[in-house]
């Protein structure tokens, strides 16, 4: 390894013609990003600037082709700045985050899921949340991940039915990847907007069944998987009739909302079940963990 100031000078100045070539190489991706916009309104595309779907697989291409001691999670950081970016170069994107009194760890995870220039907002009521990603093209809510024994569960609201209504649906599970050692709190959150989620080749879905009491969370679960699909029941609330509960369910595949698999669901449970409704869907999070394990 070469010590001498001539040498260590050299490599400075390799190091400098890589940082031109990567600011080249990033000024030309913003080029393009021109020509995609341009692409899109020429052929009339619906104003949808937040692909999750595609974000996903350029992040997990760079995590599997990744090598050298740098950690994977620096890469895939730098990467999440250039994609927020690119988005917010083709139309509005914001933060709305839902966060509990005393905890910041909400505003973490939406900061470093879209960036630092990305404008974002804190609220403690997840309701204002939701609210300013109905109304205001663009917005992204991020809301604590769902517990038993909630008075108001924020994803009771994702359940209308209403024709031609603006309804969030869910599309990012947070952390997407994470530094093991670079969380203040360890928190999980859905990220919601109201765009239809993508499949990315690995996904989670988020249904929920709303439900005769007598229905058992067994019975659920035995059903969807007569009908092919692997799931759990993740919370269960007590709807406003006395007779009535309100399951939310993870499903370990990409289901839309006409697939066969659940209309067989509501088939076999028959007067028992009212409604089977998609609520959204996310990329299975990359496990950091075992990223840096196999550097």
């Amino acid at each position: 390894m070469p010590t001498d100031a001539s040498s260590l000078d050299d490599l400075r100045r390799e190091i400098d013609e890589i940082d031109t070539a990567l600011h080249d190489a990033i000024m030309r991706r913003a080029g393009l990003m021109e020509r995609v916009i341009a692409a899109k309104q020429t052929n009339d595309l619906p104003p949808t600037t937040m692909r999750p779907g595609r974000e996903t697989g350029i992040l997990r291409r760079l995590a599997e082709r990744h090598e050298g001691r740098l950690p994977p999670a620096v890469v895939l950081r730098i990467w999440r700045e250039l994609i927020n970016a690119a988005t917010a170069l083709q139309g509005p994107l914001s933060v709305a985050v839902c966060a509990p009194a005393k905890s910041v760890g909400y505003w973490d995870l939406a900061r470093n899921h879209f960036g630092a220039s990305t404008p974002m907002s804190l609220h403690v009521s997840p309701t204002v949340v939701l609210r300013q990603v109905v109304e205001r093209f663009g917005t992204v809510g991020v809301l604590p991940e769902p517990q038993d024994a909630e008075d108001e569960p924020w994803w009771l609201a994702l359940m209308n039915e209403a024709p031609d209504a603006a309804v969030p649906r869910i599309i990012w599970r947070l952390p997407f990847f994470a530094a093991p050692l670079g969380r203040f709190e360890q928190l999980t959150a859905y990220a919601v907007a109201c765009i239809p989620p993508e499949p990315s080749g690995d996904d989670v879905t988020i249904i929920a069944l709303d439900a005769e009491a007598d229905v058992s969370r067994g019975r659920l679960i035995e059903s969807l998987a007569k009908a092919g699909l692997s799931s759990r029941v993740l919370v269960t609330h007590e709807a406003g009739e006395a007779d009535r509960r309100a399951h939310l369910i993870h499903v370990d595949d990409f289901v839309r909302e006409d697939d066969s698999r659940l209309a067989a669901v509501v088939a076999d449970i028959g007067d028992g079940l009212h409604r089977a409704l998609v609520l959204g869907a996310y990329p299975i999070p990359l496990d950091e963990a075992e990223e840096v394990a196999q550097i």
